[in-house]
């Protein structure tokens, strides 16, 4: 019979303890994620200091306070800008600004008071946003700041898409914030999620979904509905998740283990592997499948749809920057852990 207190006796503060104990003081190899898909393209958008500028206005207006200095300093470590400009290099400014604000939104909502409350306040936000009301019926459902920045990106976006595109993109929002509300009730509880939980969270949490809704908007371009809600295309979005969350999720492993955090892909792994090597070499193999897998479904794509009356000219843009917002994503997170900087990409015009 089991007795209190007994060491012997799992309990889900017990799991975390001896996982917790088995990563720290480890020593790693990080495989060379980069070879993966060295032969991809690379490119930042040749207005990302004037993006900056932007960005640093926005977030000072946002934390004013002496007493939001801390958060203000977390905000700008985040590098919005420079994420921004490898996500959307070939988007014209406003676009690349309004797209960049949805991320820095994203960055910052989740950066805030995790309460059902004020996920709810966000959704409802977004979700009127998006359909066009107007700033006074909006200052109705809210007048928290950081809630209220989304107002320029719903702005911008219900009056340049279409239902489909807008959506599409609030569906990849909802998602977003009901997976951080997950994420962040397993970062609050002993409990730990399965391999399977995480995966479903980190689907909606890494907002790369919604990065990927937005691409027509960026472009300015309006794909037929048939490819845009296929099976194909749903699997290109998919395996792009995998990959930039997976990579994301070795490089972040120290600072995570740092914070205490198990509840992120490598620990969870590490409950069914022997050594952290091997739950990171794990999951540089789940990279590396993925991107094939990738390539396989684009080219399926591209011969199946280019023939499309519209699709043609407008078809391989998007496809092309999945692969740029893959190959930015790595980029971006290595560059605290390899001391990569802008100068490895080629510098556009917009």
């Amino acid at each position: 019979m089991a007795t209190v207190g007994n060491p012997d006796v799992l309990t889900h503060d017990n799991i975390r303890i001896q996982l917790l104990q088995r990563l720290r003081g480890s020593s790693v190899n990080i495989p060379d994620l980069w070879h993966f898909i060295s032969h991809w393209p690379q490119r930042v958008h040749g207005e990302i200091e004037r993006l900056d500028e932007d960005i640093q206005r926005v977030l000072a207006g946002l934390f004013p306070s002496p007493s939001d200095e801390g958060r203000l300093r977390k905000m700008k470590a985040s590098n919005f800008a420079l994420f921004g400009a490898l996500w959307w290099s070939f988007a014209p400014f406003e676009a690349l600004r309004i797209e960049t604000d949805s991320l820095e939104f994203s960055g910052i909502s989740n950066d805030a008071d995790a309460a059902a409350n004020f996920r709810h306040e966000t959704a409802t936000y977004i979700q009127e946003s998006l359909s066009g009301k107007s700033e006074i019926d909006l200052i109705h459902i809210s007048t928290n700041p950081i809630v209220t920045s989304f107002r320029p990106i719903g702005e911008a976006i219900s009056k340049s898409c279409n239902a489909r595109q807008t959506n599409t993109l609030l569906d990849e929002l909802l998602f977003y914030v009901k997976m951080c509300g997950e994420e962040q009730r397993y970062q609050t509880t002993p409990y730990l999620p399965t391999i399977e939980e995480y995966n479903r969270i980190r689907a909606g949490s890494s907002a790369v979904r919604v990065c990927l809704a937005a691409m027509e908007y960026a472009h300015g371009i309006n794909l037929p509905e048939e490819i845009m809600n296929s099976q194909k295309m749903e699997q290109l979005w998919h395996e792009a998740t995998i990959i930039i969350s997976t990579t994301n999720d070795i490089l972040s492993i120290k600072k995570e283990v740092a914070q205490s955090q198990l509840d992120t892909l490598i620990p969870l792994l590490m409950l069914e592997s022997r050594s952290i090597q091997d739950a990171i070499d794990h999951a540089a193999n789940i990279i590396s499948a993925s991107i094939k897998r990738f390539e396989s479904v684009e080219e399926e794509i591209l011969a199946q749809y280019s023939s499309m009356p519209h699709a043609h000219e407008d078809l391989p843009s998007p496809l092309r920057d999945i692969r740029l917002v893959v190959n930015r994503c790595k980029a971006a997170s290595m560059l605290p852990f390899s001391g990569l900087d802008r100068s490895r990409f080629q510098k556009g015009k917009g």
